[in-house]
């Protein structure tokens, strides 16, 4: 169970890292839920529930996946919410939902590859909340027109 679940997890994590900002992008052209926040949404629920499967094979390393796979897919879910009923500062909600998750995707992915660099999280923390909210505040023309 825990190599099949291992297999879907890089599988949907690699589809999630590259559909995370096509959806972004496409949801805040099209000003709707589109195909690729559901490929991006699918991808991280995939990602998130094989997370949680592979925890308890080694809970004393891997416990602290367990918040953060809900974590991740609460972001993505809430940034799906926010693209299906746009409207008033409904950008905002797909940057900090789908964008959080998206940076939340990286930590987990910089975590597990350079574990001698406990500073690694920082980076994707730090440069993605940085430029998801200079977007909030920011916002292009195009995505507050109604």
């Amino acid at each position: 169970m825990r190599d099949i679940a291992l297999i879907l997890h890089v599988v949907a994590g690699t589809v999630a890292l590259v559909f995370g900002p096509l959806a972004i992008v496409l949801t805040l052209r099209l000003r709707r839920l589109n195909w690729a926040g559901e490929s991006y949404h699918w991808a991280v629920a995939l990602v998130c529930l094989s997370a949680l499967v592979m925890v308890p094979y080694d809970w004393a390393k891997l416990w602290v996946f367990w918040p953060i796979a809900v974590a991740t897919y609460l972001f993505v879910y809430f940034g799906q919410r926010a693209a299906e009923e746009a409207g008033g500062l409904w950008y905002r909600g797909v940057l900090r939902g789908y964008g959080g998750g998206w940076i939340a995707l990286w930590t987990a992915f910089l975590v597990i590859n350079l574990p001698d660099h406990p500073w690694s999280w920082a980076v994707p923390l730090v440069v993605g909340s940085v430029v998801v909210e200079w977007l909030c505040f920011r916002p292009a023309a195009a995505w507050t027109s109604q």
